[in-house]
C-alpha cells in the first residue's frame, strides 16, 4: 500500500513538473505573440506616416468600405486599403491572443488587465479611424488616431514583457522607476507634438535651416514656427533625458541586464531619430525621410515601454 502510495505521489509530481514545462513552453509562446502584435503595430503607424507623406488619406473617402466598394483601385486607394488591410490582421492577431489569454492566465491579473487595454483600444481606434475618414482628415483628428495607435502598442509591449517574465517578486518603486515613467510621459507628449507638427504643415515653417529658424536665433513667430521651434526644443531635452536614463539604469539596476540593455537601445534609437529629424530639415519635402523619422519615433515609443513595463516587472536584483 505504501509503495503504491510512494508510485501515485510520484506520478502526480511528474504530472506536475510536465504540465509546468508545457506552461513555460506557452507562456513563452504567447510573449511572442503579443511581442508580434506590438511589432505590427508600429509597422501600422509606419503604413500610417506613408499614407499621410504620400497625401493617400483620402483615397478612400468612405468607411470601412473604399469607394463603395472591397477592393478599389487607383494608387492613393492602394495605400490607404492596405494601410486598412494590415489594421484588421492586427485585429484578428490581438483578438486571438486575448482570447488565448483570457482562458489560459485568466486568474493572473497583472497579464489580464493590460490585455483588457488592448481590446479596449482596438475598440477605440476603429472608432478613430472611421471618424478620421468621415472628417477627412482634419489634423486633430489625425494626431488622436495616432496617440491611439501608440497606446496599442504600449498596452501590447507590457502583455509580451508580463508573459516573458512571470515573477512573483515585486518590482520597486522608487526614483528610478517614477524617472521612467516621466521619461515614458514626456516622450508621448514628443511623438504627438512630432504628429501635429506633421499633420499641420508646420515641418517647414522654419526652411532647412538648423539650428537657426529662417536663418534667425530669434525667428518672426506665428503658431507654425512655434510648434516647429517647440518640437526642436523638446526633442534636444528628451536626448539628454535618455542619456541621464542609460546612466541611471547603469546605477540602479545593474543586477537586471535587461532594464540596462533597454535603456541602452532607447539611447541608441533617440540620436538615430535626432540625426533623422536634422535630414528632415536639411533634405526638405522627402517623402522616404519623413516616413522614416516618424517610424523610428514610432520604434523608440515601443522600446520605450519595453523600458518601463520592465521597470515595473522585475525587482531591483534578479536571482541567478
Amino acid at each position: 500500500m505504501r509503495a503504491e502510495w510512494m508510485s501515485a505521489r510520484g506520478l502526480l509530481a511528474a504530472a506536475r513538473s510536465c504540465g509546468a514545462a508545457v506552461s513555460g513552453v506557452r507562456r513563452g509562446w504567447l510573449a511572442a505573440w503579443a511581442a508580434a502584435m506590438a511589432l505590427l503595430g508600429w509597422a501600422l503607424m509606419t503604413i500610417g506616416a506613408f499614407v499621410r507623406a504620400s497625401e493617400s488619406g483620402l483615397g478612400c473617402p468612405d468607411w470601412p468600405a473604399c469607394h463603395g466598394a472591397l477592393v478599389a483601385g487607383g494608387h492613393h486607394a492602394v495605400i490607404e486599403e492596405f494601410h486598412r488591410w494590415v489594421a484588421t490582421v492586427l485585429i484578428v492577431g490581438a483578438i486571438g491572443l486575448a482570447l488565448t489569454v483570457f482562458r489560459a492566465y485568466r486568474h493572473e491579473r497583472r497579464v489580464t488587465r493590460p490585455m483588457a487595454w488592448v481590446l479596449a483600444l482596438l475598440v477605440l481606434q476603429v472608432v478613430l479611424g472611421g471618424v478620421t475618414v468621415l472628417l477627412r482628415n482634419v489634423s486633430w483628428t489625425v494626431v488622436v488616431h495616432y496617440g491611439g495607435a501608440a497606446l496599442l502598442v504600449a498596452s501590447l509591449t507590457l502583455v509580451s514583457v508580463r508573459l516573458a517574465y512571470p515573477t512573483t517578486d515585486q518590482a520597486p518603486r522608487d526614483s528610478f522607476s517614477a524617472l521612467i515613467a516621466w521619461f515614458v510621459a514626456l516622450s508621448l507628449g514628443l511623438l504627438l507634438a512630432g504628429s501635429t507638427v506633421a499633420n499641420t504643415d508646420s515641418h517647414t515653417a522654419c526652411g532647412r535651416g538648423f539650428p537657426l529658424c529662417n536663418g534667425s536665433l530669434i525667428p518672426s513667430l506665428d503658431h507654425h514656427v512655434l510648434l516647429n521651434l517647440t518640437h526642436r526644443a523638446w526633442a534636444g531635452a528628451m536626448l539628454v533625458f535618455a542619456i541621464w536614463v542609460l546612466v541611471r539604469s547603469r546605477r540602479d539596476r545593474a543586477g537586471v541586464p535587461a532594464i540596462t540593455w533597454a535603456a541602452a537601445v532607447v539611447t541608441i534609437l533617440y540620436l538615430v531619430q535626432a540625426g533623422i529629424g536634422i535630414a528632415v530639415v536639411a533634405v526638405g519635402e522627402n517623402t522616404v525621410v519623413e516616413v522614416l523619422h516618424s517610424s523610428i519615433g514610432s520604434l523608440t515609443w515601443m522600446a520605450l515601454m519595453a523600458l518601463l513595463s520592465l521597470t515595473r516587472t522585475l525587482p531591483r536584483t534578479l536571482r541567478p
